[in-house]
């Protein structure tokens, strides 16, 4: 009667959701570590070896959840939904839904729309990185200079990021137009204004200097950071041997700085080229199609033709043409980051 009332009680539904819960289920089940006081089981012993570190870590557990399935449902499953809706006939305005192979990329590649977008990314990126990082630097190493006012330069640069990016579009686009206020400034000087977003020879210029003004700050703060974070002891050692300043530069400064100059240029060139807000608040990509990027180009096709599945195509090309480079970036990064 003893053994089986033991049985019972080793087997019972309470007993093993309470094991489970602490991890020691099979500890007890193997060592048979458990004793019977008056036909009950006592899980004291047991429950008193568990550390507090050991149930704060499996509780700890649970949060990691959803740091896994946000990426799977708003990464993952996305990604493959449209990748088999690429090779599709897949559109907003019928329900029935074909495969049709490569045909959406052999249409996509014969439309002059999709150069067309692709040139304009490719332009404005590249400006924009170049200009974002040139100014950016500057702007970083003066903010790191010990000069009268650097507390107030230092509040006032990061204006600019304290605002979305699309407010700040619809602020320029006001002050943009033929009688705005830029242009009301600029006849101070003797410059003719024009209409910057509407005029086809200036408008995406127009926009690559609203996406600098919006994110040199960005990059300014990454490289005063960087210089703030220099070591002493190697400008110390090249004082001592009568290093000059642009020897110390090139060989010093420059080096040390790298790996944060290769992280903020890639942040930057994965946003620039998936840029859609700016361009779409301030000129909606016209005019004509002069700063319609693919971003634009994928929307105005899914919005206002209705090709979703061509759509698709061109942001999945898109998607890995910034994979590829970005790994390649980040393993330049990473190599940086290895000092010997």
């Amino acid at each position: 009667m003893g053994g089986a009332r033991e049985e019972k009680y080793s087997t019972s539904l309470l007993f093993k959701l309470k094991c489970f819960y602490h991890k020691t289920y099979k500890t007890i089940i193997n060592k048979q570590s458990w004793s019977k006081k008056g036909g009950r089981v006592s899980l004291s012993k047991e429950m008193n070896k568990l550390s507090a570190k050991q149930i704060e870590n499996n509780k700890l557990k649970y949060f990691l959840w959803p740091a896994i399935l946000i990426p799977i449902f708003m990464g993952i499953i996305p990604f493959f939904t449209g990748l088999g809706l690429s090779f599709t006939s897949w559109r907003l305005a019928f329900r029935n839904i074909q495969f049709i192979g490569i045909q959406n990329y052999m249409t996509m590649f014969q439309n002059p729309d999709f150069w067309s977008a692709i040139r304009v990314t490719v332009i404005f990126s590249g400006l924009a990185l170049f200009f974002e990082m040139l100014f950016g630097f500057l702007i970083g190493w003066l903010l790191s200079i010990n000069l009268k006012g650097q507390s107030f330069f230092r509040s006032v640069i990061l204006v600019p990021l304290m605002v979305a990016p699309v407010l700040s579009a619809l602020m320029w686009k006001l002050m943009l137009p033929q009688h705005g206020v830029i242009n009301y400034l600029l006849s101070f000087i003797g410059i003719e204004g024009v209409s910057w977003l509407a005029n086809p020879s200036t408008a995406l210029y127009s926009v690559v200097f609203i996406d600098c003004y919006i994110y040199i700050p960005f990059v300014s703060i990454i490289i005063l950071a960087g210089f703030q974070s220099l070591p002493k002891e190697p400008y110390e050692a090249a004082a001592v041997d009568g290093a000059g300043k642009l020897f110390v530069f090139r060989r010093i400064t420059l080096p040390l700085l790298t790996p944060l100059i290769l992280l903020a240029f890639i942040f930057r060139f994965i946003l620039s080229l998936k840029t859609f807000d700016i361009l779409y608040a301030t000129t909606g990509g016209g005019p004509g199609n002069v700063t319609t990027n693919l971003h634009l180009f994928a929307y105005l096709n899914t919005f206002k033709y209705g090709r979703g599945a061509i759509s698709t195509s061109a942001v999945l090309l898109l998607f890995l043409f910034i994979f590829f480079v970005s790994k390649y970036l980040i393993v330049r990064w990473t190599k940086s980051t290895q000092y010997q």
